[in-house]
């Protein structure tokens, strides 16, 4: 059984992962679609790491 220590370090780790995600450019309905399916790559995750200089060879 989860505690309430643990449920809101919980909650506080999701918040930080969508605001990071939000902070990259990505929509809800992007970050929805990713939830639902993470295998799945989309044509804007891809393009998006062409500008990216740590995504660089």
């Amino acid at each position: 059984m989860i505690n309430q220590m643990d449920f809101e370090e919980f909650d506080t780790e999701w918040i930080d992962l969508i605001m990071s995600a939000r902070k990259m450019g990505l929509t809800m309905d992007d970050i929805r679609a990713f939830l639902k399916n993470p295998f799945q790559t989309t044509q804007k995750s891809l393009n998006s790491n062409e500008n990216d200089p740590h995504m660089s060879p």
